[in-house]
């Protein structure tokens, strides 16, 4: 680094003026468990992790920054339920709520990748898969009348996310599942579900509380950082099966009930993206108020936020590595940055540029989050501050020619 652009870096953090900037600490999951003889028996805990979810259930279709989706199979048609197939991708083309399943087999043939949901009593076929076992009806109960879930040929499921009705990936903050007849909740006979984060990387796992005869309720959530991408599912220790019988032999066959789980967001950032559905926004800055018009893509509402004054020049971006675009504007005439951070609401400002100089906030240090950058006509040089260390070193690269107009560039007005 030249020993003027560290000159020049030590003049512009003695200017800093921050509001509160700190190394991100990510949350401990929150684990919720439950089991008892009935669905009012868990039914506290349950609502305990719609809580946890934060706001309400966003139902069918759509996409939201908040808020939580509901799967109870209830609404499944007869076509799609016992003794018929129900698609993988029944919730997130015929009903959009954001999921698609997916079997852990090991075995091949055309029995692959196949979902029961149990008929209901008006069908004519016998109820909470009876039909598959007479033994079933009376050892499985529901929590949400009257239908009932499982994979056939297995007892491991995987739950991916994507933005409702599209392909876009996403992730959430939780996921939790209702149980029926959990005979075991350790060893390799208990039931459990692991989640994982969009690298790959197993966040946490928990174990489903015994319920013989009745139901269990296990969530996992997280309040900050994590964010849920695949959650795999082991009910039991056997599938579905005329010769499965439950609790004969050591085998254990576990159903599922309700699924509830954080509203999905897009599991990477897209450019001009505020709601998190994976797709740019129409948004305005409108400098005489200081106000933002955001005509949100997910939900087709329009956002305002006052942030800003005349004269500033937008440079929006995701600052706080949410996936979600942030309320940001550079101020040429003191050299600042402003932001605010979607995740949270809080405010950041810091010196960092010339009035002459042209923002070009991006990811130039590979931390997922938008570092402060600016293009220096003059001298053709770019400055980065990097996310990665809060903006506590930058860096600087001679790259242009004079004359030359960085792509990305935000025009001052």
């Amino acid at each position: 680094m030249k020993k003027t652009n560290k000159k020049l870096f030590k003049i512009m953090i003695a200017t800093l003026g921050i509001l509160s900037l700190g190394p991100s600490i990510l949350a401990a999951p929150v684990v919720r468990h439950a089991s008892g003889t009935n669905a009012n028996a868990i039914l506290g805990v349950v609502n305990q992790f719609r809580t946890d979810l934060g706001g309400s259930n966003n139902g069918v279709g759509g996409s939201f920054k908040t808020g939580r989706r509901e799967i109870n199979w209830d609404g499944t048609p007869d076509n799609f339920a016992e003794p018929n197939n129900m698609p993988v991708d029944f919730f997130n083309v015929n009903s959009p709520r954001g999921v698609i399943f997916n079997a852990i087999e090991d075995q091949t043939g055309a029995g692959l990748n196949h979902f029961a949901v149990s008929a209901r009593a008006s069908s004519g076929v016998a109820v909470r898969f009876g039909n598959i076992n007479p033994t079933y009806a009376t050892t499985f109960q529901t929590f949400s009348s009257e239908r009932l879930f499982m994979v056939r040929n297995t007892n491991l499921l995987e739950v991916n996310f994507v933005i409702p009705g599209t392909n876009i990936p996403a992730t959430v903050n939780g996921f939790g599942v209702v149980f029926a007849d959990v005979d075991s909740s350790t060893g390799g006979d208990r039931s459990v579900i692991r989640v994982y984060d969009s690298t790959g990387r197993q966040l946490s796992a928990a174990s489903a509380p015994v319920s013989n005869g009745g139901l269990s309720f296990v969530g996992i959530s997280f309040n900050a950082g994590e964010r849920i991408a695949r959650v795999v599912i082991e009910s039991g220790n056997a599938a579905l099966s005329g010769s499965n019988n439950d609790g004969v032999s050591g085998v254990d066959v576990v159903v599922m009930d309700d699924m509830i789980y954080g509203e999905p967001r897009a599991a990477t950032y897209h450019e001009g993206d505020f709601d998190g559905d994976g797709t740019a926004d129409i948004s305005v800055f409108r400098p005489s108020t200081g106000n933002w018009f955001t005509l949100q893509s997910g939900s087709n509402t329009v956002f305002i936020d006052q942030f800003g004054q005349a004269g500033d020049v937008p440079v929006t971006g995701d600052y706080d590595g949410d996936r979600i675009a942030d309320t940001a504007i550079y101020r040429p005439n003191v050299g600042q940055w402003w932001f605010k951070r979607s995740s949270n609401g809080s405010n950041f400002a810091t010196t960092f540029g010339l009035s002459s100089d042209r923002p070009v906030p991006g990811d130039y240090d590979k931390d997922g989050k938008h570092d402060l950058a600016f293009f220096r006509q003059s001298t053709s040089e770019w400055f980065v501050a990097r996310s990665s260390d809060n903006y506590a070193s930058f860096f600087s690269a001679p790259f242009g020619a004079s004359g030359d107009i960085p792509v990305g560039v935000q025009v001052n007005p």
